[in-house]
C-alpha cells in the first residue's frame, strides 16, 4: 500500500519562507545548491513555490538550513549556567521557581 504524504497546503508561502530563511543565513542559491547537491534551478523552482509534494529535494533543503541556522547559535550564553545556578541555590523558593520556569520551557519546546 502506498504512503499518503501530507499536502503543502500553500507552496508560495512555504517557498518564500525558505527564501527568507536563506537570505537570513547570508547564503546565495549557489552556495546552497553547493552544500545539498541539489541543481540552482531547482532551488529557485522551490522558492518560487513550485515543488513536489514527495519532495526529496524540499527536505534536503530544509534540513540544510535547520542545520546551518542551528550552527549559527551561540552553544551557550556566557555565565549563564553559573548565574542560572547561583540563584536556584539562594532558597527552595527560588529553586521551586527556577523548576516552574524550566516546566513551562519545556511546554514551549
Amino acid at each position: 500500500m502506498k504512503q499518503k504524504r501530507k499536502l503543502i497546503v500553500n507552496p508560495k508561502a512555504l517557498g518564500a519562507e525558505l527564501r527568507e530563511r536563506r537570505k537570513t543565513l547570508g547564503k546565495t542559491l549557489i552556495e546552497i545548491s553547493a552544500i545539498t547537491d541539489i541543481n540552482v534551478g531547482h532551488l529557485s523552482r522551490i522558492e518560487n513555490g513550485y515543488m513536489k509534494k514527495d519532495g526529496g529535494n524540499l527536505q534536503k533543503l530544509m534540513s540544510t538550513l535547520q542545520e546551518l541556522e542551528m550552527s549559527k547559535l551561540p552553544s551557550t550564553v556566557p555565565g549563564i549556567v553559573e548565574r542560572f545556578s547561583a540563584v536556584i541555590n539562594r532558597s527552595n523558593r527560588h529553586a521551586d521557581a527556577a523548576k516552574a520556569f524550566i516546566d513551562a520551557l519545556e511546554q514551549l519546546m
